[in-house]
């Protein structure tokens, strides 16, 4: 005697749905502003929540948008609660395992990752440097891949304000990376 499958309720297909799809990039989003993942992994969870709450009809649509959002004011929330802002540290989220090679391309993977993981360390730390809204800006474009549009929607912006920010931030960071270090 076999069991029926359960029946759910749109309102939890939509959270299994947003669970599978954005629980990774919202924490990488969130841990950008509170740089501390279990405070990272307590904003997505409410975010998560409040999806479950909401009518399926209602967000759909604009999913992504909507979540992003929801976790960027949860996030704010909890600064605004400790009052004091925190530096980004993406290391944590993005040490990945390495799988088995020989010695020596092992050995030049990990020089050139080194590297990279330098270069980029060195990025977030100008990117730090931008004024707020080009930060905010950033983190949305390049590490949660969020479009112009939905962007705007969260900052409750125009997309061509988007554009504008994201191409002056680039420039800033292209003279700040450029730029002769201080005291060298």
């Amino acid at each position: 005697m076999s069991a029926a499958p359960p029946v759910q309720d749109a309102a939890t297909a939509l959270l299994q749905r947003a669970l599978a799809e954005f629980e990774v990039p919202l924490t990488r989003y969130a841990f950008s502003i509170l740089s501390d993942l279990e405070r990272a992994r307590d904003a997505v969870q409410d975010t998560f929540i409040k999806l479950h709450s909401q009518q399926p009809v209602a967000v759909e649509a604009k999913l992504k948008s909507w979540l992003f959002t929801v976790c960027r004011n949860r996030c704010l929330d909890i600064l605004k609660k400790e009052r004091r802002m925190i530096a980004v540290d993406d290391e944590q989220i993005n040490a990945l395992p390495e799988g088995g090679d020989d010695p020596a391309r092992a050995l030049r993977k990990a020089e050139d990752r080194a590297q990279v993981a330098e270069h980029l360390r060195e990025l977030v730390e100008r990117i730090e440097e931008l004024p707020p809204r080009q930060r905010e800006v950033m983190r949305l474009k390049f590490q949660s891949d969020l479009s112009y549009r939905e962007i705007g929607e969260i900052l409750g912006i125009t997309t061509s304000n988007v554009g504008f920010t994201i191409h002056s931030a680039v420039k800033r960071l292209r003279q700040l990376m450029t730029a002769p270090a201080e005291g060298a």
